[in-house]
């Protein structure tokens, strides 16, 4: 049996009660309407139905608003473009709130919101998960940059900065996010395994890092790179290789394997391997640095 489909006034209204009931959960109730409301009038000129909204500064039982939606301005608009509003509202909001209120913002917006309305924002093309890990990323980096600022300043291992990324792509059915800087050249190719692992190693508590295993990762990463570089150099067969790497032929096909599942290379016969347009591109792309 189907449900009625909500009108665009509850449904923005709904989703806006529920940023305030968090907001107010991780934060003062005055600091949250100040900053709920300064970020509804700073996105009136791209949200121009923001205007409609008026929210009374009385608090319920559960940190409730009573919120007026000018249903004149809304009911035409596309559930999309609420969708996006409300996105861009959340960014706001947490990123206002303080490192460890900000941390948990999405995981208490679906708990207060019913799961209509979750649904409802879900259909609108809002990718609720994929704001909470950038959430989690943005609160590592925040963490980490604070560690080196503490300790000694450390060299920068990837090459770039996230000034230099402009764009990044996820394709269905990879394990990989591909970063590109502002001419479409790639910067990094990204193992989601990886972020996925931090993030849940965040969210337990788990923050602790085995320098012998980091130590591995990294050596690993570079000879993963430096059989990249070779390839774009000159052709070599699989012998030429494991002397360059000093490594086995175990792990020669561990790593040609997992440089395949990034892109990276490709086998265009039997025994032929060569490197893809996105591996040409990355290697050049360091190179340049």
């Amino acid at each position: 049996m189907k449900t009625a489909s909500i009108s665009n006034s509850d449904l923005l209204k709904k989703l806006i009660q529920s940023i305030y009931i968090v907001a107010s959960r991780r934060t003062s109730s005055r600091f949250a309407d100040d900053t709920i409301l300064s970020s509804m009038e700073a996105l009136e000129d791209k949200y121009d139905f923001f205007k409609g909204v008026k929210v009374e500064k009385q608090v319920g039982s559960n940190n409730e608003r009573v919120i007026h939606i000018d249903k004149h301005m809304v009911e035409h608009i596309t559930k999309e473009r609420i969708g996006k509003a409300i996105e861009s509202l959340i960014r706001m909001v947490y990123d206002e709130l303080s490192d460890e209120a900000g941390l948990y913002f999405i995981s208490e917006f679906r708990e207060y919101s019913d799961k209509q309305i979750v649904r409802s924002l879900s259909n609108t093309g809002i990718d609720l998960d994929q704001i909470q890990l950038e959430q989690h990323h943005a609160y590592e980096r925040r963490v980490q940059k604070k560690k080196m600022k503490e300790g000694e300043r450390k060299d920068n291992q990837l090459g770039y900065n996230w000034d230099k990324v402009t764009s990044w792509q996820h394709e269905e059915g990879s394990k990989f996010c591909t970063l590109y800087d502002e001419d479409g050249k790639v910067l990094d190719r990204l193992n989601l395994d990886n972020i996925i692992q931090n993030y849940v190693q965040t969210l337990s508590g788990d923050d602790s890092v085995d320098p012998e295993k980091l130590e591995k990762k990294v050596r690993i990463f570079e000879i993963e790179y430096t059989l990249l570089r070779l390839m774009h150099q000159q052709d070599m067969n699989a012998n030429t290789a494991i002397n360059i790497l000093k490594i086995s032929i175990d792990e020669l096909n561990h790593i040609i394997k997992k440089l395949s599942k990034m892109d990276m290379v490709q086998y265009v016969s039997e025994n032929t391997l060569e490197l893809t347009s996105s591996g040409a591109e990355y290697v050049e792309s360091q190179e340049r640095k």
